[in-house]
């Protein structure tokens, strides 16, 4: 699987504690392997947000994504409450 990074994610990831980065890259692994992993608990979102995707990073940390084919665009990065 592809990754396309939106200048928005790549800021936002790169002001991440040293842990939290860790987890982020351990996450995005285990999403290119397995997108539907059950430790990642990725979900389709709708509403205003109809057409995207989540998964968690931590418990309160999330990756906001769409899909275009097989290529994911990581859109955006954030707490729950900032993401949503």
């Amino acid at each position: 699987m592809r990754f396309v990074v939106s200048s928005r994610f790549r800021r936002r990831a790169g002001k991440l504690d040293e842990r939290r980065g860790l987890l982020l890259r351990a996450a995005l692994r285990r999403f290119a392997a397995d997108p539907r992993d059950a430790l990642l608990r990725t979900h389709k979102l709708r509403g205003d947000l109809a057409g995207y995707w989540a998964f968690s990073v931590d418990d309160d940390l999330r990756v906001l994504f769409r899909w275009d084919s097989d290529v994911a665009f990581l859109v955006n990065l954030g707490s729950h409450d900032e993401v949503y």
